[in-house]
């Protein structure tokens, strides 16, 4: 694509019609489909854009002049001078071009129907004399309702008109354009400041006219409708540069980062680069591979180098061993700050770089100086040694006032340093077909969705926390904040998701769970949204992980970088059926075509939730009949619904989504017809025997699961089943695995199994609470539990009528909740529990003995009620308690690494205004520590650790006292 060369070539034909329903004339004619049309109206004296539809709604009030450009020798409008059509031919309706003159430029301008409801607006102009073009404006209309429009800090997106349920989107088609809305008038322009010699002709950029269809759902600002419509046509406007899901690696190690000055790394130990420890990038290359990653982004970058250094026959012996894994390899540059002071080992400055050509005063992307100087650098080293990928760091565009940069001052600046970063970009992608820009920190989100066009891999923030999500490991809780951005980025700028990548940095190990408990959270919940990943610095995490989790971990990766390449044409689209990311949320995403595809339910809280999942076209499915489907996570199993074992397009199905989770379901046809038995409802296989069946399946011990056993048409009915001593059972642990008969008919029979012992804790939601003082309730004996509290299940806001989750501090201020509704239950992370094997005989008969009925699941109901009255009580402190049993805690000493110790988690809503939190385990004093994030320590998260406490294998008494500050 290039941007300033787009020419309308081809004659356009059109038939003059009437205008909708209205009489035609010899000057009025109608462009468009049936979504969107234009009804135009010219003559010799002009050319207007009349009036607009959207389906069969009119957009009343929208009517205006076609374009202005304003020189250095005035404004120019269409009627100063001859106007004309071009070339009219029936029954072409989709195409319109007209062309006319005036004193300053010759000109055409062209409509044309571009995807389903989108009209592209083109205007060029040939000058009849020297110009200087200042402003150049492409929709300018008068209004009865003003617009909404869509803004960065430095740039205007796209203006939406509504009216009912219709609506028309006018956006320019470039990563900047202004947009101003005021006095009953609109305008989509742009300052080129270009110069024209006499003769020469300039493409203006175009702009794109789209219908939408309102939703009538708003997230971030913006309806659902124009959110899908600007997505499309953000992906069809200009055709991606990938269709695979992009997967990178890094040689980045910020492990031992200490600034001091212009120092950053204290050592580089461990840390592999083109100048240090290159031996351990054939380590980086053997990893990549084994990941699934395509890319692998390695340091330092051209400007950070010096001649010799890195080697250049180093650095081609590394290229020819990432040819040999099969892995692409690029370097990196630090766009505003030129160099990276992570990696400026010479302490290279413009100067001394360039010989004295460049200095910081050059330093401009609107400058065309300081353009050839960075892209000749780049793509000269790109160019030299075959690299395909190129990092673009620390952007910082902002209104620049210098007078020699050849662009005018202040705000109009910022659409030339946004055209040179365009040709930087492009001249960069020309190096390669496989050449993949990626962008990441610095103010690239100012420019989004449409600089995605010639940067089609977006990172947009170094792991940082803003949002005070709860949680004790830090990959996880920046895993969190990034999808959260991400969302949001989709939602309030229209950015496709496919554009966005999630950096899964394990470069923080401070956390209290560790990651080996957290990264299938953190790679999936990622998936679930974007295609793209990064797991940066993963090498020295793995390298601490004994062999058999190291192998594990990347198993895991491979096996769903291998998902996401075979299934990535769903992936092109995600749509959002749940709730928001945040405090309190459940989010469900839908990856799907017709009748397949996958749903993706994220729950990062520490409860868990029912939700409905839509079988439609909310998540993206269009099939009818019955459906199939597959939990691919976290247990590999048919689900049973409460349909039974297939259920129907276009209903919804209740869910329950554990605690922590993502659920990763695919949806599918049903089978025609069944050839072997079916087990639905747990893991395991089911296999043919002398009396009947024999399913082996495993689950966590006291858990009960319902599951089904579909038959074959024409088998035998199932009369009995009864559990094996397989595997064999110590005779003093043994334990029972009772089987409930369910429901069946003549092929299916339901029934509940519980897994053998007793079940292990998580969630502990149901509370006794009681207002009042540390020091009123210690003197009343309340630490070892009291009398007359008051019944509630936690968190107070789940679940509830009236309350929009997400809920942040904000939200819970609005809503008047007092402090207990911060209160959210706690949740017992790693409570020792073991997978219990288990086979179950099935033996078929003629007279089956169990109640006839439907084989179908018993998910909880979703019970909306009134927030609890007390919930906004102004109390500022409480006490609570609950009992819980542990089945096992370690005793005598024996006790485990800290990695997997049992803790309690307290989480909190506006967990920062919580004062203080004080425990009690069985009448005994249990510390309540305060986990405060590694990348912002403003925020935290309360746990207890119970090992070496006074808590106890068996029944467990919990009193919690807290109060606000």
């Amino acid at each position: 694509m290039k941007w300033n060369n787009i020419m309308v070539l081809s004659l356009v034909f059109l038939l003059p019609i009437c205008f909708f329903a209205e009489s035609a004339r010899c000057d009025d004619l109608v462009v468009g489909d049936n979504p969107l049309q234009i009804a135009l109206s010219y003559n010799s004296q002009g050319c207007y854009e009349k009036e607009f539809q959207v389906g069969d709604q009119k957009l009343a009030g929208i009517s205006g002049t076609a374009w202005l450009v304003e020189t250095d020798h005035g404004l120019v409008t269409p009627d100063r001078g001859k106007v004309r059509l071009l070339e009219t031919s029936p029954p072409a309706r989709q195409k319109a071009s007209f062309a006319g003159e005036n004193e300053a430029f010759e000109w055409i301008l062209s409509y044309e129907t571009a995807g389903k409801g989108r009209i592209i607006k083109q205007l060029s102009i040939v000058a009849r004399q020297d110009l200087v073009v200042h402003r150049v404006t492409l929709f300018d209309a008068q209004i009865e309702t003003e617009p909404l429009v869509s803004r960065t800090g430095l740039s205007d997106i796209a203006a939406f008109f509504r009216q009912g349920k219709s609506g028309m989107f006018a956006s320019l088609d470039f990563p900047y354009s202004a947009i101003t809305a005021a006095d009953a008038n609109v305008r989509i322009e742009y300052p080129p400041f270009v110069k024209i010699k006499s003769a020469e002709k300039y493409i203006c950029h175009s702009l794109t006219l789209g219908a939408t269809e309102l939703a009538g759902r708003e997230r971030y600002g913006f309806d659902d409708g124009e959110v899908a419509a600007m997505d499309a046509y953000i992906q069809e406007r200009y055709s991606p540069r990938f269709e695979r899901p992009l997967f990178i690696s890094c040689s980045i190690n910020n492990r031992y980062t200490m600034p001091r000055g212009d120092v950053v790394f204290y050592t580089m130990k461990d840390h592999p680069s083109l100048g240090f420890h290159i031996d351990l990038l054939e380590d980086d290359l053997d990893l990549a591979q084994q990941l699934g990653m395509e890319y692998y982004h390695v340091f330092p970058g051209p400007f950070d180098s010096v001649p010799g250094d890195p080697e250049p026959q180093v650095v081609d012996e590394f290229m020819q061993a990432a040819k040999q894994h099969g892995v692409r390899v690029g370097d990196y540059s630090g766009t505003s700050m030129v160099f990276c002071p992570h990696y400026n080992e010479y302490r290279n400055t413009l100067e001394s770089f360039s010989q004295g050509k460049i200095t910081p005063a050059d330093v401009c992307f609107g400058n065309p100086k300081f353009i050839k100087f960075y892209k000749d650098t780049v793509v000269g080293t790109d160019r030299r040694y075959g690299f395909e990928l190129h990092c673009l760091d620390f952007l910082n565009i902002h209104e620049c006032n210098a007078a020699d940069h050849g662009h005018p001052a202040g705000r109009d600046s910022i659409y030339s340093q946004v055209r040179g970063l365009i040709e930087i970009l492009t001249a960069i992608n020309d190096v390669s077909p496989n050449m993949m820009t990626w962008s990441n920190s610095g103010n690239w989100g100012e420019f989004v969705p449409k600089i995605a066009w010639t940067n089609p891999n977006l990172y947009l923030a170094d792991p940082y926390m803003a949002l005070p999500w709860q949680g004790l490991n830090m990959t996880r809780l920046l895993d969190d904040t990034r999808r959260e951005q991400m969302v949001a980025l989709h939602y309030s700028r229209f950015l496709p998701y496919r554009y966005l990548t999630n950096c899964q940095y394990f470069f923080c190990q401070n956390s209290i769970v560790p990651d080996l408990r957290n990264y299938q959270y953190g790679m999936l919940s990622t998936v679930a949204v974007v295609p793209n990943l990064c797991p940066a610095e993963i090498r020295l995490w793995l390298d601490k992980l004994p062999d058999k989790q190291r192998q594990e971990v990347l198993a895991f990766y491979k096996k769903w970088t291998s998902f996401l390449t075979a299934n990535f044409d769903l992936w092109k689209k995600t749509y959002q059926a749940g709730e928001d990311p945040g405090m309190g949320s459940v989010e469900m995403y839908g990856h799907a075509k017709d009748s397949r595809g996958f749903v993706f339910i994220v729950n990062p809280q520490y409860w868990s939730r029912t939700v409905e999942v839509p079988l439609d076209a909310s998540l993206g499915f269009a099939g009818s009949g019955q459906c199939e489907i597959s939990e691919l996570y976290p247990v590999e199993r048919l689900r049973l619904t409460e349909q039974g074992a297939f259920a129907a397009f276009g209903t919804s199905l209740r869910v329950q989504v554990p605690a922590q989770t993502v659920l990763v379901l695919e949806v599918k046809p049903a089978p025609e017809k069944i050839q072997e038995p079916r087990l639905y409802g747990i893991p395991g296989t089911i296999e043919a025997t002398e009396q009947g069946y024999l399913v082996k399946t495993w689950g966590q011990q006291g858990r009960s699961e319902r599951c089904a056993v579909l038959l074959p048409d024409g088998s035998k009915s199932i009369v009995s089943a009864s559990v094996r001593d397989v595997p064999k059972q110590p005779r003093r642990l043994w334990a029972d695995t009772p089987i409930q008969w369910v429901a069946g008919n003549d092929r299916c029979v339901a029934m509940d199994v519980t897994f053998r012992r007793e079940a292990a804790p998580d969630e502990l939601r149901n509370w006794e609470v009681k207002a009042g003082s540390l020091a009123e309730g210690t003197a009343a004996g309340w630490i070892g539990g009291f009398q007359d509290g008051t019944a509630l299940r936690f968190p107070l806001f789940v679940e509830t009528a009236g309350v929009h989750l997400p809920l942040w501090d904000a939200e819970a201020d609005k809503l008047g909740l007092g402090s207990l509704a911060d209160f959210c239950g706690v949740y017992v992370e790693n409570a020792f529990s073991e997978t219990q094997e288990t086979w179950i005989d099935l033996v078929v008969g003629e007279k089956p003995d169990y109640p006839r009925g439907n084989p179908a699941s018993t998910e909880p109901a979703i019970d909306l009620h009134p927030l609890p009255e007390i919930a906004r009580s102004m109390a500022g402190s409480w006490w609570v308690q609950t009992g819980f049993h542990l089945p096992f805690l370690y005793t005598l000493g024996c006790e485990p690494p800290f990695d997997e110790h049992t803790f309690l988690v307290l989480p909190f809503v506006r967990q920062s205004r919580v004062r203080a939190v004080s425990a009690w385990i069985n009448g005994v004093p249990l510390e309540v520590r305060k986990y405060q994030y590694p990348r912002n320590r403003s925020l935290s998260c309360f746990y207890a650790d119970l090992v070496g406490t006074a808590a106890v294998g068996g029944e467990n008494r919990l009193v919690i006292h807290f109060e606000k500050e």
